[in-house]
């Protein structure tokens, strides 16, 4: 019975040491804008700017930031720049395609899509920026279909993603004021 009792003392040792380590090292959940004043609450989504022949992408990348700006922050997006504290904005400087794998027959098998934003976050009141950076990036890899005809909807799918994936880094560099 007493080797139990020793053994159950010794888990529970390990396990305290194990959550003394783990708070102890530095570990926080992602941030949440937290060296933003509390007086700012509200933010609006400017469009985006599209400096590439992408039809459309604009589009995309500011509706992947407002969803992460709902999901991620403390904030609340408003509909109107009138009812906002602060504001994001931005514009998408570069959109590349590059084939990374190919068939036998010559044709690409898998391509990957890079895209370059600028993006702000500043009060709307006095215009300070909060936080800017001119390279924010991110990619995708994805698959082609032998059918040529799809390459437009395959690409604008992985376009989708990567301004998902792009928009969420982007928040967390903006949320975390890396």
């Amino acid at each position: 019975m007493k080797r139990h009792g020793a053994i159950f003392l010794r888990n529970l040792l390990l396990l305290a040491a194990l959550l003394s380590v783990v708070l102890g090292c530095g570990y926080a959940f992602a941030p949440q804008g937290d060296y933003i004043d509390r007086s700012i609450r509200t933010i609006y989504v400017e469009p985006f700017g599209n400096k590439t022949a992408q039809a459309e992408a604009e589009n995309l990348v500011r509706t992947a930031f407002i969803d992460q700006v709902i999901q991620n922050t403390r904030f609340r997006v408003v509909p109107e720049l009138e009812q906002a504290d602060a504001v994001v904005s931005g514009n998408i400087l570069a959109i590349n395609t590059l084939a990374i794998s190919y068939r036998k027959s010559i044709l690409a098998a898998e391509e990957r899509m890079m895209i370059t934003l600028e993006t702000s976050l500043r009060e709307k009141a006095g215009g300070k920026i909060l936080w800017a950076s001119r390279g924010v990036t991110g990619y995708v890899d994805y698959e082609l279909q032998d059918d040529i005809n799809l390459l437009p909807a395959t690409r604008k799918r992985a376009l989708t993603k990567l301004s998902r994936d792009t928009a969420e880094k982007a928040l967390n560099l903006m949320m975390s004021n890396f």
